[in-house]
């Protein structure tokens, strides 16, 4: 990949890389089980998303179960040059925005010191059927994770999980790999939302053992557990131990989130196709471990 002088962020990874203006080669296709061409975002970039999963049915958050997840998500990619993005919506139905029948939205971003600060404006405008008050989810890329985020100067929870920060209305974790995610509850569009989140914690490598493991050809241990960084349960996406002292599996895993309980299993998995279900799990409960405030995790062991 040929990338213009300037930082830049794998899109996949969060990797930082700091270009000269040149080619960087051999970039990997295979993150984590899964194929991702590669794709890069500039450091200040600031990149609307929106919730989807099987139950999505169109831009506007409506959904098969009859719910609307209407969210204001933005991938934010945290630089000391201030930078911004207006955010453009309308119904998406007619043609009502040519008469200005649209809301806009500024989203904006600044990294001074150790504080990274994300903006969402108050919204200008409206159409048809545009949400009043809607939840803002900040998912703020740094090369170190947080300590500590606030919301229009007051503090949001800290969540040790995914699962636990997706439960709760507002908060925020640390999810590893120079990720960190805030949201608030809903709020009206008209009122600016203002996020800081304090930088500085670095993210920590577990090794990962497994033994017992004896495979078949064409067969290899995985461990894949509740972290992004593990494929966040999905077996296509769990991490590739190698047999270091056959059959005990072993692998580190760098960028865990600091000071979080991380559940996890070991798996036996076809090496071809990158499929999502396993041969053989773990037997009984999940293994776990928490990662240290900074620093090396250690070694956690699981078995079949």
């Amino acid at each position: 990949m040929y990338l213009p002088a300037g930082t830049w962020f794998d899109y996949a990874t969060n990797e930082k890389l700091t270009s000269a203006g040149q080619w960087f080669n051999d970039r990997p296709l295979w993150v984590n089980g899964s194929y991702r061409l590669p794709a890069f975002a500039r450091a200040g970039a600031i990149i609307p998303k929106m919730f989807v999963d099987d139950k999505t049915m169109n831009v506007l958050g409506k959904r098969t179960d009859a719910t609307t997840r209407n969210e204001l998500v933005a991938r934010v990619y945290a630089a000391p040059a201030a930078s911004s993005f207006t955010l453009y919506e309308d119904d998406g139905a007619s043609t009502g925005y040519q008469g200005g029948a649209v809301r806009t939205t500024l989203l904006s971003q600044q990294l001074s010191g150790s504080t990274a600060t994300v903006t969402v404006a108050a919204s200008s405008g409206t159409y048809t059927g545009a949400p009043t008050g809607r939840a803002n989810v900040v998912e703020l890329v740094a090369e170190t994770q947080a300590s500590a985020v606030t919301l229009n100067g007051s503090p949001l929870t800290q969540h040790a999980t995914k699962a636990a920060f997706d439960a709760a209305a507002s908060g925020w974790y640390n999810a590893g790999g120079n990720l960190i995610v805030a949201k608030s509850a809903s709020l009206g569009v008209g009122t600016a939302k203002t996020f800081a989140f304090t930088l500085g914690q670095a993210p920590v490598s577990v090794t990962f053992s497994c033994a017992n493991g004896t495979t078949t050809a064409g067969q290899s241990v995985y461990a894949v557990g509740s972290v992004p960084q593990l494929g966040g349960w999905s077996v296509a996406s769990a991490v590739k131990l190698s047999p270091t002292a056959y059959p005990t599996w072993t692998g580190t895993v760098g960028k865990l989130p600091p000071n979080t309980t991380v559940e996890w299993k070991c798996v036996k998995r076809k090496e071809a196709n990158f499929p999502d279900t396993a041969d053989a799990w773990q037997p009984g409960s999940n293994s776990t471990l928490t990662t240290p405030a900074s620093g090396n995790g250690g070694t956690t062991t699981g078995s079949f």
